[in-house]
C-alpha cells in the first residue's frame, strides 16, 4: 500500500491505523521536520518525493507494486492552515493539489491499482447561506470561494473524469474541520485547539470565535473512514462527505468547563469570516457502515486526557 502525504497531520494518522490494521503502508512524499510517527517506527516503509514529479511516482510505484493508495495531499505553507495557504500560494496550491493529484492518479492507472482513496474537503461547498437550513449531501452543488476550494472541487473533477474514461475505482471523503493529536498548523482547528492546550495546563484562555455550529471530527475517525472504504468490497460512489458530529464552540467550552472544574475560556464573539453548510453523512454511512467513534464529548475528552 502507497500512502501518499502520510507525514501530515491526518495522513500520519492514517498511517498509524493502517498499521495497526495489520498493513504496511509505505510513505511518499517529502520529509518532515517533526516525526509524528516515531511511536510506530518500524512498520513502515518510506520513498522520498514530490507528488509534482511524474519520475518520482512511476519510480516508488515500480518499487512498492502497490493494489491500493492512498492520498492525504495538499500544499501547504509554513504553518498556515491549508486554506490560508491556498490563498497565499495559490500557483502551488493548484500544482499540487490539482495538477499533482492528477499525476498520481495517471502513475496509479499505469501500475494498475485496484482503489485509490484520498481526502477532499466540504470547503468544496460555497457560504452556508447559499444552501438554506437543509444539511448538505453530494448532491448538492459545488461553489467554493476559496482557492484551496477551488483546487478540490477541480481535483474531484479530475477524479471523476479519470474514473470515467479509464474504468479506475477512485473515492474521494470531504473532510470537515478536523481536530486532534499532531494538528501543528495555524488555522480555526488550532484556534480551537487552544481551549484545550489552555485547559490541560490551568491557564485562563480567552478565544475569539463565532458561535455558531460547525462540522467537527476527530482526525482517528477519519483514518477509521480511510479504512472502511479500502476494505469496502463492493463499487463506491466516487466522493462522500465524510460526517463526525455537529457543535458550536459554545458547546465544546460547556463539556472542557464539566469534566476540568475551575477551566477560564471566555469565548469573544465574533461574526464567522466564512461559514460553511452542516453536511449530511448518511450516503457513506449506508454504503459501508462507517460511523464516528467520538461525539463532542468522547473528541473533548480525548485532547483533555490523552493517553500517555
Amino acid at each position: 500500500m502507497l500512502v501518499a502525504g502520510g507525514r501530515g497531520f491526518v495522513g500520519s494518522h492514517v498511517v498509524r491505523a493502517l498499521a495497526g490494521a495489520g498493513f504496511h503502508p509505505v510513505l511518499f512524499g517529502p520529509g518532515m521536520a517533526e516525526d509524528r510517527l516515531a511511536d510506530i517506527a518500524g512498520r513502515y516503509g518510506e520513498i522520498h518525493g514530490s507528488i509534482e514529479d511524474r519520475a518520482a511516482l512511476a519510480a516508488a510505484f515500480a518499487e512498492v507494486r502497490p493494489s491500493l493508495v492512498v492520498s492525504c495531499v495538499a500544499h501547504g505553507v509554513g504553518k498556515l492552515g491549508l486554506m490560508r495557504s491556498g490563498e497565499a500560494e495559490a500557483d502551488a496550491a493548484f500544482a499540487v493539489n490539482v495538477a499533482g493529484h492528477g499525476k498520481l492518479i495517471d502513475a496509479a492507472q499505469a501500475a494498475g491499482v485496484g482503489r485509490i482513496v484520498w481526502t477532499s474537503s466540504t470547503v468544496v461547498y460555497g457560504p452556508a447561506s447559499d444552501y438554506g437550513d437543509a444539511r448538505v449531501d453530494e448532491d448538492d452543488r459545488s461553489a467554493p470561494t476559496t482557492t484551496y476550494g477551488l483546487t478540490k472541487q477541480m481535483a474531484e473533477a479530475l477524479s471523476a473524469f479519470h474514473a470515467r474514461r479509464h474504468g479506475l475505482d477512485i473515492v474521494g471523503l470531504r473532510l470537515p474541520l478536523i481536530l486532534g493529536p499532531g494538528l501543528w498548523y495555524q488555522g480555526a482547528a488550532s484556534a480551537i485547539a487552544d481551549v484545550f492546550t489552555a485547559a490541560r495546563g490551568g491557564e485562563a484562555a480567552r478565544i475569539a470565535f463565532h458561535d455558531r455550529p460547525v462540522d467537527l471530527m476527530h482526525v482517528a475517525d477519519v483514518a477509521d473512514a480511510v479504512l472502511a472504504v479500502l476494505r469496502h468490497p463492493g463499487a463506491l460512489d466516487p466522493v462522500y462527505n465524510l460526517k463526525g458530529f455537529e457543535a458550536s464552540l459554545v458547546d465544546l467550552i460547556a463539556v472542557v468547563e464539566r469534566l476540568v472544574p475551575g477551566a477560564r475560556i471566555a469565548l469573544d464573539r465574533i461574526e464567522p469570516a466564512l461559514l460553511f453548510p452542516l453536511i449530511d453523512g448518511g450516503r457513506l454511512a449506508a454504503a459501508t457502515g462507517f460511523a464516528a467513534r467520538h461525539d463532542l464529548d468522547g473528541l473533548v475528552r480525548s485532547l483533555l486526557f490523552p493517553k500517555s
